[in-house]
This record gives C-alpha cells, sequence and structure tokens, in this order.
C-alpha cells in the first residue's frame, strides 16, 4: 500500500511540472483578437532598452483605439493585426465605442498594469498615463493626432494637417471661381483635443488667402456619429443657406452632409470635401456627391506602427524626427481606384 502511494504522489509530481511548463507560453502570439480579457504576458516587459535580446515570444503590444468599432479605425486594426501576426507577438485591440478620453487613459492605465511592452494611441488620450507609462518603461507611439508635450513617445505618426489643407484648397479652387466668395461651414469630430482645434485652424489659414473673399459661418460637431452629423448639417444648411463649400474633419461626416443635403435638394450647389477613406466617402465619390477627400495611410497607423515599435525594442532603432507625415494625400475620381496601394507602404527604421 505504500508502494502504491508512493507511486500515485510520484505521478502527481511529475503532472503538475509538466502543466506549470505548458501554462508559460505567453498566449498565441499574433492571434490578433481584440484581446480585451487576455492578459497573457502580464508582468513580462521584456527588455525595452533595445538591446536586442528580446524574446518575442514574451512581447505584447497593446493599440488603444479612440473608437473601438468604428470603420475608419477597423482598417488600423486590420494593419496592427497583420503586423503582429507576422512578427509573432501578442497584440490586442482595446477603445470605447464612442469618444472618451477618460476611458481611453483607463485602457491605458490597464495596458501598463498587464505588462505590456508597448502602446499605440491617439491624442485625445489624455498624457499623464501615457508619461506613467513611459516612466515605467512601456514605449508609446501615437497616431492620427499628437501630444507635443509628451517626452519620451518614440514618434507620431500622422497626417500633416497644412499639406492637408493645402490640397483640399488646390481641389475646390478647381470649381470656385476666384472672383467667387467662399463661403464654408466645418464639420468636426470634437474640439476636446488640440488635433481638432489645428485642423480647423489649418484649413481657415489657407482659405482665407482666396482671392475671392472667404467666410467660416459656423462650425459643427458630429461627435463620431453619422445621425448627429446630419441633424447639425440640416441646421446649418437651414440657417446659413448662403453656404457653398462644407467642409468635412470626421470620417462620417462627409456622408452625414450629403444626406441632409440630398434631403434638402442642394446637393448639386454645394462643394463637399471629406476626410479618410470610408467605404461611404469612396462611393460618394464615385457618384460626384463629394470633390474629394483627404487620407491618410490608417494601415500603417497599426502595420508600420507596430514594426517601428518592434524594431526600436528588439534592435535599438530610432526615427529620424519625431514627427513624421503618414502619407498625407487627396483622394479624386482621377484615382480613386489606384491610392490605396500607395497607403500600404512600409518605411522601416534606420539601422541603429
Amino acid at each position: 500500500m505504500k508502494k502504491f502511494l508512493a507511486v500515485i504522489l510520484a505521478l502527481s509530481m511529475v503532472f503538475a511540472m509538466v502543466a506549470c511548463g505548458s501554462g508559460n507560453n505567453a498566449g498565441d502570439a499574433g492571434n490578433g483578437n481584440t484581446g480585451n480579457g487576455d492578459t497573457g504576458n502580464a508582468g513580462n516587459t521584456g527588455d525595452t532598452g533595445g538591446t536586442g535580446d528580446v524574446s518575442t515570444e514574451d512581447l505584447h503590444f497593446v493599440f488603444v483605439s479612440p473608437l473601438l468599432s468604428h470603420p475608419i479605425w477597423l482598417i488600423a486594426k486590420d494593419g496592427f493585426e497583420a503586423a503582429c501576426d507576422e512578427l509573432g507577438i501578442q497584440g490586442d485591440w482595446v477603445g470605447p465605442q464612442g469618444i472618451s478620453a477618460e476611458e481611453m487613459a483607463q485602457l491605458v492605465d490597464t495596458a501598463v498594469a498587464q505588462g505590456a511592452d508597448a502602446i499605440i494611441t491617439q491624442g485625445i488620450c489624455p498624457a499623464t498615463p501615457l508619461e506613467n507609462a513611459i516612466n515605467e518603461g512601456v514605449k508609446v507611439l501615437l497616431v492620427d493626432s499628437d501630444l507635443t508635450d509628451l517626452e519620451g513617445r518614440l514618434a507620431f505618426l500622422g497626417k500633416d494637417l497644412e499639406k492637408q489643407a493645402q490640397l483640399m484648397y488646390e481641389e475646390v479652387a478647381k470649381v470656385i471661381p476666384e472672383d467667387q466668395k467662399i463661403v464654408m461651414s466645418i464639420q468636426c469630430a470634437d474640439l476636446n483635443s488640440q488635433f481638432y482645434v489645428d485642423q480647423n485652424a489649418a484649413v481657415e489659414e489657407v482659405f482665407s488667402q482666396h482671392p475671392g473673399g472667404f467666410e467660416l459661418v459656423n462650425t459643427t460637431l458630429s461627435k463620431s456619429d453619422k445621425a448627429t452629423g446630419t441633424n447639425e448639417w440640416l441646421n446649418t444648411f437651414n440657417t446659413y443657406p448662403e453656404v457653398n463649400v462644407c467642409m468635412n474633419l470626421a470620417a462620417e461626416a462627409a456622408s452625414a452632409c450629403v444626406t441632409a443635403a440630398d434631403e434638402l435638394g442642394i446637393t448639386d450647389d454645394l462643394v463637399i470635401v471629406g476626410v479618410d477613406d470610408t467605404e461611404e466617402n469612396l462611393d460618394l465619390l464615385r457618384e460626384g456627391k463629394i470633390l474629394c477627400t483627404s487620407v491618410v495611410s490608417f494601415w500603417n497607423y497599426g502595420y508600420q506602427a507596430a514594426y517601428w515599435l518592434y524594431q526600436n525594442i528588439t534592435e535599438g532603432r530610432v526615427p529620424e524626427q519625431v514627427v513624421n507625415d503618414g502619407g498625407t494625400m487627396m483622394v479624386t475620381t482621377e484615382n480613386v481606384d489606384e491610392y490605396n496601394d500607395l497607403l500600404k507602404v512600409k518605411v522601416d527604421l534606420p539601422a541603429a
């Protein structure tokens, strides 16, 4: 009987050792799942100093999106998941359903607590949690909108707002004569982020140089919701019937503008400009209902950003400059079917 118990005890110890060994695999690296609850690598921050001795199986990147399921941000999600899959690292995509700086801050704090090695996020997120992350050794890269006072961020990848405004004016100037006044209304997602303030200001500055005169009659907020944007445009058209240029600086705003204009039967009288290459915007462009849409590579907000962080952590590479244009360009009827390939060109960081 004693021998039988001894054998049972020995087998139990063997099984326990095997179980402990198999539970340390840091998750299925690169699975690209949203991963809101799969912490996997909690506590394994790895060597973030770029010494090159980091095991890729232990790397954990978190993308804190400003909008978890918004169509334009899902392009970034696809790029992020593709990079994580290629690199063999764990990647988590998280974010609020509606714009919320507070929720983004909480998600950054959670990522740090779970041992993330790198965080990609947008400048709507408050600086304080990102500062804390950097102080904890987490690499931080910002996309789409920057936090210029955030010291220690690896890089910013986003739109060149001055270039965007100039490209927009060049397209509008093709259809608005020099001697005709531009009467504009702007719709953006929000004004709680400096990004939106700067984007609006860049447009106003460039268009104010129009020879025939320029007037910005109002600015409305879509709150990243098409229904809200549509109601705001209806109010604008009823209040300011003299508007002839509709500047839409949020992804859903152009389609909201067209919906409102179609309802009032005035679409053909307006010059409608959009941003981002959502399917709705591209369809409206092909239909001739919007003049153009300004784009930057949301794919590379996920794909290139993940590669840059990986190259920094594993090889010590750093960008030549902190602020980087993500490839700002204008999509028109002339290039709508070819532009997309140009937005997926990855640029590696310089060799260390």
